[in-house]
């Protein structure tokens, strides 16, 4: 049994929680996702020597089923934009009083989350760079922790110093950049005024959340680590970046309990409960869950290709897509059938069906049990 599985088991319960519009239209697609309930579509190729008829992707961003190829897309883009020189990798925290009040102000707090970490490194970079640098950082929003509990921070991916413009030269940072001791206290203060902004505006929050911004300075968590190259830190990021950062075989499940399991860490739930907290994850319409700033940001692509001619063997940004990895946040699924196995012509689309109907095509020609994708990917492997 699978997530999905879990998910079409408990269809009933899904449709009579009481959840968010855009939480609940997730659930859904991924309980329908490529089954019946979904819009079909028979292709085939223009000499008939192959048909196959698939049912619709959901597309849906949280759905595990048909992200996988996206993430695969976002990997190689990502891995493509960034230069292959020292890098830092950050770590920014959600203190754990603020975790009750999320829910009910989900955009708000990452909006102040995002904007605290944006904060501090420039405040950092400007303490430590020429100012006419301009570094390249990615940011990534995880929402979850190693047994998929709600536990909101940002990962942030940034060169080790920059591009000076001016001079034309890639300048370090002399290994001062983001010392955890010397900086870690300027985003606890940072995050503090952004918390004091936030309470001023939602002052239903009460006084006690008032005296926790006030009081805990010791959860304003801030680390960073020096990496030699980046590539397997964005090999960390696509685990989670869509779909769900669950992986399959960390689950167990029979027909009651949903066992986690990682490394060392387990966590049991009902069914119910895992589709609780599966859902927590799911973000408000809107919400970017990465971010690109300096030379890796899209509109710095030129700036970019300069700075890559320093190192060597570079990377063009146009080498192997000139699609900016930003631009694969809404991706649609992909088409494995684009091409006959036997005489390689394009499939062409022949009928489209509504859910639950079979093309009149395939039941004439293949009775009750039409060729499907698995049969499909056999003949072309």
């Amino acid at each position: 049994m699978d997530i999905q599985d879990i998910f079409i088991k408990n269809i009933e319960f899904i449709e009579s929680a009481n959840l968010p519009k855009h939480v609940k239209k997730t659930a859904l697609d991924i309980a329908q996702c490529r089954t019946n309930a979904m819009n079909g579509h028979l292709y085939q190729c223009p000499d008939e020597h192959f048909s196959v008829f698939l049912r619709n992707s959901c597309n849906n961003r949280f759905c595990p089923k048909c992200q996988y190829r996206n993430k695969s897309l976002w990997n190689e883009a990502t891995k493509n934009l960034v230069i292959n020189t020292d890098h830092y990798h950050l770590v920014f925290k959600l203190p754990t009083f603020c975790y009750p009040f999320v829910n009910t102000f989900y955009k708000d707090f990452l909006n102040l989350l995002f904007e605290a970490s944006k904060k501090t490194i420039y405040k950092i970079i400007k303490l430590s760079l020429d100012k006419d640098v301009i570094p390249g950082f990615i940011m990534v929003l995880h929402t979850h922790g190693k047994l998929n509990q709600f536990h909101p921070h940002i990962h942030v991916l940034i060169t080790d110093g920059g591009f000076d413009k001016s001079n034309n030269k890639w300048v370090l940072s002399q290994n001062k950049l983001f010392d955890f001791f010397q900086f870690n206290s300027i985003y606890k203060v940072i995050l503090k005024k952004e918390l004091l902004s936030f309470y001023k505006k939602h002052l239903s929050l009460g006084n006690s959340f008032l005296d926790l911004i006030n009081s805990n300075y010791k959860m304003f968590a801030f680390t960073s680590e020096k990496i030699s190259e980046p590539y397997h830190v964005i090999d960390y990021f696509t685990k989670s970046i869509k779909g769900s950062n669950l992986n399959e075989q960390d689950l167990n499940t029979d027909d009651e309990i949903v066992s986690i399991n990682v490394g060392n860490l387990s966590s049991d739930l009902s069914q119910k409960n895992f589709i609780k907290r599966y859902l927590l994850h799911v973000l408000p319409l809107g919400t970017k869950s990465i971010r690109y700033f300096g030379i890796y940001s899209h509109k710095a692509k030129k700036c970019l290709n300069s700075a890559k001619l320093h190192f060597p063997g570079y990377s063009n940004l146009d080498a192997i897509t000139n699609i900016h990895p930003e631009n694969f946040e809404h991706e649609s699924d992909y088409l494995p059938y684009k091409f006959c196995p036997i005489c390689k012509k394009h499939m062409i689309l022949i009928e489209k069906t509504l859910p639950f109907q079979m093309p009149l095509y395939v039941g004439h020609t293949f009775g009750d049990e039409p060729p499907n994708l698995e049969f499909f990917n056999s003949i072309a492997a």
